[in-house]
């Protein structure tokens, strides 16, 4: 047989891509959930650790059923801090819309 001919029903000009598996330690996936749960989202901790946010979701499913307790909610500084980013957010929105109207009337 010469290269590039069929063999059955396979063509040798086929070439097969692995998936690499990546797999977390049980250290890793508390530490992923507890910032999920910092965070108070799953995409922001999956975003920020570069997995799939399912795969957090999961994790939080498990530790629910093995009997770990999430925990209780946001501590009085992380509240303020949430806080403060949100006005921080919505300062730099009104900057921002203020700069493109200012610009738009000195261009005409």
């Amino acid at each position: 047989m010469t290269g590039g001919e069929k063999i059955g029903r396979f063509d040798e000009s086929i070439k097969f891509d692995y998936m690499i598996r990546r797999v977390f330690d049980s250290s890793f996936k508390r530490m992923a959930v507890e910032l999920s749960y910092a965070r108070g989202s799953v995409k922001e901790a999956a975003t920020e650790l570069g997995i799939d946010p399912g795969r957090i979701s999961k994790w939080r499913q498990q530790q629910q059923g093995s009997g770990e307790k999430p925990p209780v909610g946001l501590s009085e500084e992380q509240k303020e801090i949430r806080r403060l980013q949100r006005e921080l957010k919505e300062a730099q929105l009104e900057r921002d819309i203020l700069k493109s109207v200012y610009s738009a009337s000195t261009v005409e």
